[in-house]
């Protein structure tokens, strides 16, 4: 009797670099890549809240970059930073090479093939990193807090790294178990007519966050929604994994907003005086995101903070009253400020430094603590 060929069962890592070699994502699409803003948060909230008072970042590190889409639009935004970019699939970067040459993006990109969860890393690629992007990547991998701890090492003194990954109200969530019920295999990319059927059944029922799950390329439901591997999480837990990679969480892109729907009410009592981490992750208990915009830090030794502003406001004084706006969040509100409120925040805005004693003399009163717990929390100073 002829004996069958052994087939070597792939693990999840190796299932997941195999769907990405056959559809490479986000794809292939010149003008789609080179001129499209992806879904990264503008340049002045990570540089904001991730950095704030510093210089622009003058080494960038796109971790996980796929097929380039945001080390073109990083290009863009930073045209004379050093630019590297990280995949561990070899087509995805032979098609990011490729895409690069035809669109003539500015400055060289360097495009690598590497491992985020390669302990070596940072030797391969020349670390200290002012800004690491690693936006969609580490939801589908089995080891994120691996990655974690090595793009730790990547980073300068006062660099940030930009984390985009999938909450608990991710619409594959509740959309695979469906899908499934339907007999459709979610761990592989197949029968892709029915499953597109499927979808637009899906997406007349829904108004999920991310866009019409129908319209979007086969790459993206490849890992989106077929993928071999998902970490849903809700903030709770990506905030524990990176704790324990040594980060802490500077801010959520949806943690001024909300907090501003709660403190217009004053309803904000039972949060003060939560840390930022824990204040953002509270905030989604309630109300689930279906994606983690997460800017991180590495966590801090225990030394007397030195508060910065982040410039992400502007401020209109009229009779006593400070009227904030801060574009890129949408968010608008105003305070009432006693002479010294107004004379200290206004000393914080020229120097974007708080000068020794300036905490203290802010938060001398009850009311002073909170005013700056709740511009912490709404992005104003860090």
């Amino acid at each position: 009797m002829a004996r069958r060929p052994i087939t070597a069962r792939l693990s999840s890592a190796e299932h997941i670099k195999q769907g990405y070699e056959r559809l490479p994502y986000p794809g292939n699409d010149l003008a789609a890549l080179s001129e499209g803003r992806g879904s990264l948060p503008a340049l002045t909230w990570m540089q904001g809240i991730g950095r704030p008072g510093c210089v622009r970042p003058q080494r960038v590190l796109v971790a996980g970059c796929g097929t380039g889409m945001e080390a073109f639009l990083l290009r863009r935004w930073l045209p004379q930073a050093e630019i590297v970019a990280v995949d561990f699939s070899p087509r995805s970067i032979a098609v990011a090479r490729q895409l690069e040459k035809k669109a003539k993006v500015g400055r060289p990109i360097t495009f690598l093939v590497g491992d985020l969860t390669d302990a070596q890393l940072a030797t391969t690629i020349g670390g200290e990193f002012d800004l690491i992007t690693c936006h969609g990547v580490l939801s589908y991998i089995p080891q994120p807090g691996r990655a974690l701890k090595v793009l730790a090492t990547c980073l300068s003194a006062d660099g940030a790294l930009y984390l985009g990954v999938n909450g608990a109200g991710h619409p594959t969530v509740a959309l695979r178990p469906w899908l499934e019920s339907f007999g459709v295999a979610v761990d592989a990319l197949r029968d892709e007519r029915r499953l597109r059927e499927l979808l637009q059944l899906w997406d007349t029922l829904h108004d999920d966050e991310l866009g019409e799950q129908a319209t979007m390329p086969s790459s993206y439901l490849a890992s989106d929604v077929c993928g071999g591997h998902f970490n849903n999480w809700p903030l709770a837990q990506w905030r524990r994994e990176a704790r324990r990679a040594g980060w802490e969480v500077a801010g959520t892109a949806v943690l001024a907003p909300a907090l501003h729907i709660v403190a217009d009410d004053g309803k904000e009592k039972p949060l003060y005086p939560m840390g930022t981490g824990e204040l953002a992750e509270r905030l989604d208990q309630v109300r689930p995101t279906g994606f983690h915009r997460i800017m991180l830090r590495r966590a801090a030794k225990k030394h007397a903070p030195s508060w910065r502003w982040t410039g992400l406001y502007t401020v209109k004084w009229s009779a006593g009253v400070a009227r904030f706006y801060g574009a890129t969040m949408g968010v608008r509100f105003e305070e009432t400020l006693t002479a010294q409120q107004a004379a200290l925040l206004q000393i914080l805005i020229e120097a974007k430094v708080a000068p020794a004693g300036w905490a203290r003399a802010m938060g001398r009163s009850d009311a002073g603590r909170r005013l700056l717990w709740r511009w912490t929390g709404l992005g104003v100073v860090v």
